[in-house]
């Protein structure tokens, strides 16, 4: 299955890109799967906090990945 993920802030300057598409390996079903796989390619994942939106929602990480699915790295958010 083929998605895109986008990355921001700290995250796109980890993986050199703010947005690729990426085919998923058949084991990687849930963002639970994703989230590991990502952290296995970029190690520096491993050590920053992060949040994970699916097609624009912010979800669990047991959610199930589709076909076409829209997946942003996103880092802290500041403000006030």
């Amino acid at each position: 299955m083929r998605v895109t993920l986008k990355y921001f802030g700290l995250l796109a300057e980890i993986t050199h890109c703010p947005e690729e598409s990426l085919e998923l390996k058949a084991d990687v079903t849930t963002l639970l799967g994703l989230k590991s796989a990502i952290e296995n390619r970029f190690p520096a994942f491993q050590k920053t906090v992060y949040s994970i939106a699916l097609n624009r929602s912010l979800c669990n990480d047991e959610v199930a990945l589709k076909e076409a699915d829209v997946i942003a790295f996103l880092p802290p958010f500041a403000g006030g």
